[in-house]
């Protein structure tokens, strides 16, 4: 009897034992929470995590995860869900170890745009084997150096170095094993990138210039703008799944907006400027963006929005001819405005050709909602 009373208690001990185990490890509380380095992770989202947290500890190198319920061939797009000013990552090996579990070794890198940032606002030196960083700061200092001033605005600011990076960059993959198409090094130093590359160049020039911006990773309509051809004839967006895509949100006289320098990249069939994307809030953003609004800042005015800081808000078509008339006798060629109220087509641009040099006009409207773009180039 004793002996069957002590089997009972041991047994009794051993399944509290367990139970502590399992519900230890399930909530990721007590002395048998599993290490970090064990937990099964099933998103994207949950995996930049860790390469974030691994980068905010100023550190890089092998990092080892464990991924469960998502595809492998995900992780090859793990640099789309980084703030790449802070690093990137390479050389993923996966490597299965039973149903539904995965073991993956990441290789993180700090971003050179980090030292960059060390040395331009801290005074930091940059490390003498870093040579990637020590390029990317010779041009960072050159485009601020020929772009910016003291007496700049805070928008003047950030228009220029929007403007620098919309003109200077082009859109592409290295396929080279650099990854460099996700960072700033990319868009500054070699002049391609993609949407992140684009994003983390121009976080990295605001920080440098002396404005607050941020990085933001969500979706977007893979199919940007809808485009009125030049004879008026209105072609339909087609509604396509949303691709990754990055964009910045820069803080303008103590009110943040948003702004994608990508998709301000030249559109229609000449290489023409775009700010339609150029300090917007949320609401519009919302129209071809997608993101976790909760995670970020929250963007409501268009005060700083570029049309109404630069006095090309229209609202009738003598306002827009007026401001044309006066513009292209200057001799500049693209003009871009936005209209309301009115609608643009051949018969209301016949006045350009009474301008003295202007021998044919194009034209385009890009818009969401009741925010329509003019686009206009002359010959």
């Amino acid at each position: 009897m004793k002996n069957s009373l002590g089997i009972n208690k041991i047994l009794v001990i051993i399944i509290i034992v367990l139970a502590v185990f399992f519900i230890s490890r399930l909530m990721g509380i007590g002395p048998f929470k599993a290490k970090s380095g064990d937990e099964v992770l099933g998103s994207m989202e949950e995996v930049a995590e860790k390469v974030t947290e691994m980068l905010d500890d100023g550190k890089e190198g092998k990092l080892t995860i464990y991924i469960g319920d998502m595809e492998e061939e995900e992780l090859t797009g793990i640099n789309f869900y980084l703030d790449t000013l802070k690093g990137n990552v390479t050389d993923i090996k996966t490597m299965p170890q039973s149903p539904g579990k995965t073991k993956v070794e990441l290789n993180v890198n700090r971003s050179d745009s980090i030292y960059v940032l060390d040395s331009i606002l801290d005074n930091k030196p940059i490390p003498e084997d870093k040579t990637n960083a020590i390029k990317l700061e010779n041009k960072v200092r050159e485009i601020l150096d020929k772009n910016i001033t003291d007496t700049m605005s805070a928008f003047d600011k950030e228009l220029a170095l929007h403007d620098y990076i919309v003109n200077n960059c082009r859109y592409g993959f290295f396929n080279d094993g650099s990854e460099w198409e996700y960072s700033a090094y990319g868009a500054l130093v070699e002049g391609k990138a993609v949407c992140s590359g684009y994003a983390a160049a121009f976080d990295l020039l605001l920080k440098c210039a002396g404005l607050e911006s941020r990085f933001v990773v969500g979706y977007a309509e893979s199919s940007q703008r809808r485009i009125d051809d030049s004879n008026g004839e209105e072609s339909k967006r087609s509604t396509l799944k949303a691709d990754n895509h990055a964009w910045n949100q820069v803080k303008i006289d103590g009110i943040w907006y948003n702004v994608d320098t990508i998709w301000d990249d030249p559109v229609g069939t000449k290489d023409m400027l775009s700010h339609m994307y150029f300090n917007i809030d949320d609401e519009l953003m919302s129209m071809t963006h997608e993101w976790d609004e909760e995670d970020y800042e929250k963007c409501d005015s268009m005060g700083a929005n570029y049309y109404s800081k630069t006095g090309t808000d229209f609202h009738s078509g003598a306002e827009m001819e007026a401001y044309a008339n006066h513009f292209f006798t200057t001799g500049k060629k693209d003009f871009e405005c936005k209209i309301s109220g009115f609608e643009v087509n051949n018969d209301t641009l016949q006045f350009m050709f009474n301008i003295n040099g202007v021998n044919s006009v194009g034209y385009s409207v890009s818009e969401m909602g009741d925010y329509k773009i003019l686009f206009i180039d002359v010959k």
